[in-house]
């Protein structure tokens, strides 16, 4: 598997760095859909990839380069469908948990999954629904979609909403996980760049105190996401999500304070890093809600049921 990981990784490093720049970005932030890209993406199948080890490597990359395409939801959508018995579909897909508002990409979908609380999975074409088109501070689409009179065509019940939400959580945390990457380096490049009195700001004690603070978020936030990929259980997917949550908030913070007024502005690229951070951490539950769930898990545990939940690995 380590092989044939590496090789998917170099491949999506290659593509996202030929195809993803200002230009693309600027285009889909007016509605264009980003054929060209998706076509390259699709071309290797990565829109296919399974399950947890290659669908979090993949959706980690695409983060690196705040890719604007629905790799991520797509590779989620088609994880379910299979596991309902209906893989085989072709096109972007797209998931909604629970109410049809601020789905991703849905304008966009060929096929539009809906799973309530219950575990109820139901398929829809694209094609057959009302979008009202929305985004998040990304600038990416989070559309409001209206059934209308529009039949599923196909449904399977039975399914677990809750490890279904959770497989989603784990790739939006690996979407973070790239960000932060890409954050820290551009940050640390620039405090090596920009001068002040004489010297690089990374020179001085205040920026280096930063610069490390902003280097330890990332690193728990990546460790927590690979131990979570590796083994998907609950636990490790909550933590993963928490954490990658609430470094996300640090890290923009630390990053806007590091490059100053310049990193506000239109033209420089940071805030198209930060506002991803800003809009992640919140999807698929925000660094509150993880927690709590956490909490309660290990509250009903009692004392002598925690060391046994943080260091045993199940389903």
């Amino acid at each position: 598997m380590s092989d044939e990981l590496d090789l998917i990784n170099q491949s999506a490093e290659r593509l996202f760095a030929d195809h993803v720049d200002t230009e693309l970005h600027d285009a889909v932030a007016t509605g264009e859909w980003p054929a060209t890209l998706w076509d390259a993406v699709t071309a290797l199948g990565f829109q296919r990839a399974e399950m947890t080890v290659f669908g979090v490597a993949l959706a980690r990359i695409a983060g690196r380069f705040v890719a604007p395409i629905p790799l991520v939801e797509t590779i989620l959508t088609a994880s379910l469908l299979k596991e309902a018995g209906l893989d085989g579909l072709n096109g972007p897909l797209t998931v909604s948990f629970g109410e049809l508002k601020r789905v991703p990409w849905a304008r966009h979908a060929s096929y539009i999954v809906t799973v309530d609380d219950v575990g109820v999975l139901e398929l829809f074409e694209g094609a057959a629904l009302e979008c009202s088109p929305g985004y998040n501070l990304a600038g990416e689409p989070r559309d409001i979609v209206v059934l209308g009179g529009a039949k599923a065509i196909a449904r399977k019940d039975g399914l677990s909403a809750d490890k279904l939400f959770e497989r989603g959580a784990l790739l939006r945390a690996a979407q973070i996980v790239g960000a932060l990457e890409t954050l820290l380096a551009r940050t640390v490049q620039y405090a090596g760049e920009r001068k002040q009195f004489g010297r690089p700001i990374a020179k001085f004690q205040a920026i280096q105190h930063q610069l490390a603070t902003l280097a330890g978020y990332t690193a728990a936030a990546c460790a927590a996401v690979e131990a979570a990929a590796v083994a998907p259980n609950f636990l490790s997917i909550a933590s993963a999500k928490s954490c990658a949550s609430d470094a996300a908030g640090e890290a923009a913070a630390i990053a806007h304070q590091v490059h100053g007024a310049i990193g506000f502005t239109q033209e420089h690229d940071l805030h198209r890093l930060t506002k991803s951070l800003w809009s992640w951490r919140d999807e698929f539950g925000c660094e509150a809600y993880w927690y709590a769930r956490i909490g309660k898990i290990a509250a009903s545990a009692g004392g002598g049921g925690l060391w046994p939940n943080l260091v045993t690995r199940s389903d």
